[in-house]
């Protein structure tokens, strides 16, 4: 099933924009190849021009609308990214602090631990490995500990590993400083501020209508729907920073839209245009990835934002068959949720889905403008 342009959650100023027949011909193109739900969000100088959702919400269920929440796995870094910079524009933390000032337990006999700085965790530089399984240890506490425990493979700054423990400890920061649980503090200093109401961990069960599924998860014996992907996250009861948000197209969309227009969101300013610019330049480059603060900036040709996008573009992906790119110099921002996993793991069908689309809006946008 296919929505009206811009769904049910769009204005009717919204509704007359142009939509982008290419674009949405490879999202119905790609269904049951790529993913068997996706939705798509495009705006462009603020103004929503695409929004449709094609799928199932779960087998047999009913078709999908444009108010469908996705699990966003690692599109919750964005989130976690800006809540601490929201914290360092109240001056609660430096980029360059070392982390043991909040994780005091994260030291350790390496004296390289003392040198991992927050600026290390969310340029993927901290020299912690990529991914450890903590599944088997319930509980947030039992994680971090795990976490704050697992040694360096390289000295902080002199290596880009995208690593899901260095968001780990990013969102553990958040909590620690703000005082409040992380699910509260996301919302206190990112999701209130924006006006982004359909952005939460743990979703309730009345949403779950609302929810597409992800994997038919065969080490919990059960189709993921409404309950996190991420197995790590699920260890950690469902909230962390580096996974476990649910949202839908158009407020993950409303994020890129914080960044295109440097910290300032429909519902006012949530973090200084400075740290906004900041996250947005390079800051460190190695093993084929060039990254911002949080976000990843386009690097090649190949990578998922496309062939088209600008130089300037900076996204990110998600694990379950999420993405959010931006090209500021189209003032363009692309948000496409997928539920990959539940036809997938393997990620080359996402990816050329990903590019197809991608290419298809930046030449509609362009075509636009001659």
């Amino acid at each position: 099933m296919t929505t009206d342009r811009a769904g049910s959650d769009a204005s009717s100023s919204e509704r007359a924009q142009v939509s982008l027949p290419s674009a949405r011909a490879i999202l119905h193109a790609e269904l049951g190849e790529a993913y068997s739900a996706a939705a798509l969000h495009v705006r462009v100088a603020g103004e929503t021009v695409e929004h449709v959702a094609v799928g199932n919400y779960a087998p047999g269920d009913a078709g999908i609308d444009g108010r469908a929440i996705f699990d966003l796995a690692s599109l919750t870094k964005l989130y976690t990214t800006t809540a601490l910079l929201a914290l360092h524009d109240h001056r609660a933390l430096a980029l360059d602090d070392p982390i043991v000032h909040v994780l005091p337990e994260f030291a350790g006999k390496d004296p390289r631990r003392a040198r991992v700085t927050v600026k290390h965790l969310l340029t993927h530089t901290s020299g912690l490995p990529a991914h450890v399984s903590f599944r088997e240890e319930l509980g947030l506490k039992p994680v971090i500990a795990r976490v704050c425990a697992t040694s360096l493979e390289a000295a902080p700054g002199e290596a880009v590993e995208y690593s899901d423990l260095g968001f780990m400890l990013a969102g553990e920061m958040v909590s620690r400083l703000a005082n409040e649980p992380l699910e509260k503090a996301i919302a206190t200093l990112v999701c209130v501020p924006m006006g982004l109401a359909d952005v939460r961990y743990r979703p309730t069960q009345e949403l779950r209508p609302r929810i597409a599924c992800t994997e038919n998860d065969p080490w919990r014996g059960r189709l993921l729907r409404g309950e996190v992907h991420d197995e790590n996250c699920w260890a950690m009861g469902g909230v962390a920073g580096h996974a476990g948000l649910f949202a839908t197209a158009a407020d993950v969309a409303a994020l890129g839209e914080l960044y295109r227009t440097a910290g300032q969101s429909a519902g006012g300013r949530v973090i200084s245009r400075a740290s906004a610019l900041e996250a947005t330049r390079e800051h460190a480059v190695g093993n084929g990835e060039r990254r911002g603060l949080g976000w990843a900036l386009k690097a090649d040709d190949a990578h998922s934002s496309g062939a088209r996008l600008s130089a300037l573009s900076f996204g990110h992906t998600g694990f379950t068959g999420t993405s959010l790119w931006v090209d500021p110099t189209r003032d363009l921002t692309v948000a496409f949720l997928t539920n990959r996993v539940h036809l997938t793991r393997d990620g080359a069908s996402i990816l050329r889905a990903r590019g197809k689309i991608h290419d298809a809006i930046a030449d509609e946008v362009d075509a636009w403008k001659r």
